[in-house]
């Protein structure tokens, strides 16, 4: 039986944790970026976003993806030697002898940042000439297509046969000698929000949007963190991580989920983040200061024969904290 993945085929890091982020988020049953009901926390703009950022929120850029190729990322804030930022990583896309295989750009396993068709301009008039983009073209059932970067690593003797951020663990990105890292928790509970925008090429011709879900896996729903799989190598009931699901259309939106699971017992905010009901570890409790980074996925949900191949395309650009 296949295994209902985010990441099969994707970069290893740590406990080789993204060679099995599920994908299994449905109202429906496992299934990917379906979705919720919710209403989208997403501002529609023209200009890609020419807008003033809130003048209640102090503004911390995570990464713009003008400086590197892949990373590390831009974010530096609480990340001191013996830290390090994290990198960009592409995810899914993979192949199942049932179902042919999928096909990925970039490839698996070599992400690098995209140039913009048309450059933009994102929070203050900022202007964007690079974004994070991966187009996949998914054949099986619960494939996905995704990207994402974690925040925070160390070095470490034993991270060498480790991969990080798409790249291999020696890899020290545009500059510097070759260190072995590992991907650590990080503390974001400082932070109120994200905000970011995101579109797509390949939006569903019926409903005029793409299905994308963004989350954060940490350690009770990673098992990195040895809580979701009980420490062992069980991992059916991990990656059911605190997330959003969003649509994304041909239009660049500026979309901004607060980090807030309804606390003990109570009910996400609409631009909140939640686990899926439906699937996975339900005693996952959103833990903001162990967070490994955040990532973004669509997903095909019909069997191989159900019809023809799922082209997803995602573009991210310009990410921030809001405090």
């Amino acid at each position: 039986m296949r295994k209902q993945l985010l990441c099969s085929g994707c970069s290893f890091v740590g406990m080789a944790f993204l060679s099995g982020l599920a994908a299994c988020s449905s109202s429906t049953g496992p299934a990917g970026a379906e979705d919720s009901g919710r209403p989208d926390s997403a501002t529609s703009l023209t200009d890609a976003g020419c807008k003033n950022g809130n003048p209640n929120g102090t503004y911390v850029l995570i990464d713009d993806m003008e400086t590197t190729s892949h990373g590390p990322i831009e974010f530096d804030t609480g990340i001191a030697p013996p830290l390090s930022p994290g990198y960009w990583y592409n995810s899914g896309a993979t192949y199942f002898p049932d179902a042919g295989a999928d096909m990925s750009n970039p490839p698996q396993g070599s992400f690098v940042f995209s140039a913009l068709p048309t450059p933009t301009n994102t929070l203050n008039c900022k202007a964007s000439a690079h974004a994070a983009r991966q187009s996949c073209v998914l054949n099986g059932l619960y494939d996905t297509c995704g990207v994402g970067f974690e925040f925070a690593q160390v070095p470490g003797a034993d991270a060498g046969a480790t991969a990080v951020g798409g790249v291999s663990a020696g890899d020290a990105g545009d500059a510097g000698p070759s260190i072995p890292r590992t991907t650590i928790p990080f503390d974001v509970s400082r932070y109120k929000a994200f905000t970011f925008w995101g579109m797509t090429t390949t939006p569903d011709p019926t409903t005029g949007w793409l299905a994308v879900k963004v989350q954060l896996p940490d350690t009770d729903t990673d098992p990195r963190g040895e809580i979701c799989n009980g420490g062992g190598g069980n991992t059916s009931k991990c990656y059911n991580s605190y997330a959003q699901n969003l649509h994304f259309t041909t239009s660049w939106q500026q979309f901004t989920v607060v980090l807030d699971a309804g606390g003990d017992g109570g009910v996400a905010p609409d631009d909140g983040i939640a686990i899926d009901p439906t699937w996975g570890y339900q005693q996952a409790q959103w833990i903001p200061t162990q967070v490994y980074g955040i990532n973004w996925q669509a997903q095909r949900n019909a069997t191989p024969d159900a019809g023809p191949p799922l082209m997803t395309d995602l573009w991210i650009d310009d990410v921030y904290f809001v405090e």
